[in-house]
This record gives C-alpha cells, sequence and structure tokens, in this order.
C-alpha cells in the first residue's frame, strides 16, 4: 500500500478506536515498525494526532480540523488554478517561503516540473517532501526570523473584509506574520470557498498583503468589497459551477479588473 491511502486509514482507525498502537499498525499494514513511526510522526507534524509511547492518540487540534487528505481533495480544481497562477510570480533563483497547506502543497507539485533553481524554506513536511527529487536546497523549519525570503505564498483559513485573512490556530498565525516579516513580497493563495470565514486569529490586513490570489466563484461584489478595504487581488478563471455567483444561470457574467503586483508582468 502506498504511503497516502496507508497514512488515511491510519487516521481512519484512529477516529474509531480514539488510540494506536505501533506494533498493530506495523502488522495490519505488513510494514516495518520503523516506517509507522515515520507515519506517526509526519501524521503529528500536521497537527492529526499525538505520539504517545509506542503509538499515538487523536491531538486536540485533529478533532476541530479536516484530515488533511481530505482537505488536500477539497475545491481540487480552485487550488490547482490559483497555484499555476502564483507559479508565474517566481522565477529561476529566488529564495522562496511555502507555508503548510493544501494550496501551497499545489503550489509545490508544479514549482517542481518549471523552475529549474529556487531555495526554498518550509515548514510543511508535504511540502519538502513533494520538492525533495526536485533538486532545490531545502530548508525544513519552524522559525523564520533569522531568514530572508524574495516571495512568501500562505494559505489562508478565511478571509474577509473587515478583518483580514486569518486562521484558526494561534501558532499558525504567529508562524504567518514571522514568514511576511521577512519576506520581500507576500502572496497569499486562498480559494474563494474561504471567504467570509473569520477564524479565531487574524494573520494580516488585506492591505499588508502584496497580493491575494483567489478563483473566479468569488461574486463580483465580494471581490469589490474586498478591494474597497485595501485588498489587491487576482482573479482566475475557473470553470464549472459558480458555488458563489449572484448571478443567475445563463447569464454572462462581467469580468472584474483584475490588480497586480507591482513588477509582476505575469497573466
Amino acid at each position: 500500500m502506498r504511503t497516502g491511502p496507508r497514512r488515511q486509514q491510519i487516521l481512519n482507525l484512529l477516529e474509531e478506536t480514539g488510540t494506536l498502537n505501533v506494533g498493530d499498525l506495523a502488522d495490519r499494514f505488513s510494514v516495518s515498525v520503523v516506517t509507522i513511526r515515520k507515519d506517526l510522526d509526519e501524521l503529528e507534524s500536521e497537527g492529526l494526532l499525538q505520539r504517545t509511547f509506542g503509538g499515538a492518540v487523536f491531538s486536540h487540534r485533529s478533532r476541530f480540523n479536516k484530515s488533511f487528505f481530505e482537505r488536500v481533495q477539497m475545491h481540487r480544481q480552485q487550488k490547482r488554478a490559483i497555484a499555476a497562477a502564483a507559479l508565474g510570480y517566481i522565477k529561476d533563483g529566488d529564495t522562496i517561503i511555502l507555508d503548510a497547506g493544501t494550496t501551497t502543497l499545489a503550489l509545490a507539485q508544479l514549482l517542481k516540473e518549471q523552475v529549474k533553481s529556487a531555495f526554498i524554506i518550509t515548514c510543511s513536511v508535504p511540502v519538502a517532501l513533494e520538492l525533495s527529487s526536485a533538486g532545490y536546497d531545502i530548508l525544513l523549519l519552524g522559525g523564520f526570523d533569522r531568514y530572508r525570503a524574495d516571495k512568501a505564498f500562505l494559505g489562508s483559513s478565511g478571509f474577509t473584509a473587515d478583518k483580514g485573512h486569518s486562521t484558526p490556530n494561534p501558532d499558525d498565525a504567529q508562524i504567518k506574520e514571522a514568514i511576511m516579516r521577512v519576506a520581500d513580497e507576500t502572496y497569499v493563495l486562498v480559494d474563494s470557498s474561504k471567504y467570509g470565514h473569520n477564524c479565531l486569529t487574524s494573520f494580516a490586513r488585506l492591505r499588508d498583503v502584496d497580493l491575494t490570489i483567489t478563483d473566479s466563484h468569488l461574486s463580483i461584489s465580494k471581490a469589490k468589497s474586498l478591494e474597497a478595504a485595501g485588498a489587491t487581488l487576482r482573479i482566475v478563471e475557473v470553470r464549472g459551477t459558480d458555488l458563489n455567483s449572484e448571478h443567475p444561470p445563463g447569464k454572462k457574467r462581467n469580468t472584474l479588473k483584475i490588480a497586480r503586483t507591482a513588477g509582476s508582468d505575469t497573466g
């Protein structure tokens, strides 16, 4: 069994039983104890479980968050389109910071196919693993204040005109704030389903982000309210049902004029 499906089954078992044993898991999946320990360590790094001596239990965070693997599948088309747009702002030789999250993971998947050389700083194990075969220099760490970067790409759990970008985890907010302090340019990658969510901790005002990239399922009126609050938006076209549209089916939607950051000439 491949790593991803095995880890999803581990999480399913944890949900059913509330506790896991390393030896039992190794027998169940016919893999080594070392492999299972690595699985549990990386699932813990995503906040999906808490390691114990010889096993794992639910973490408090995992009870209130969808599984990382489930979130990867949600709004995949939008995330892929947003990641493709973000890729246009990266050039060979850049030092970039990639935040933890499913949209930044989508960017990492495209990055290794298109950019020959880059120095990557990340706090995300999945991002680091995704890029490990690309030949990049990679720093996997939790503190950023000693470093600098040309560009940072962050995820967001919610964005509104009054509260800006936010996350349910205060520790995550502190990491994002630290990233913004050391990056010359900050891009937030957020699909339109996150609009209107005021999470526990705000980490950036809209005007403090160089560019927020989202998708065309965001209605024109919502986009205008964000711009009025100081956001610089890039809205990428995504085909399919416009879940947030305020326009009836069959009626042609006006094209919102997109603002870009200074010096960005990509489409």
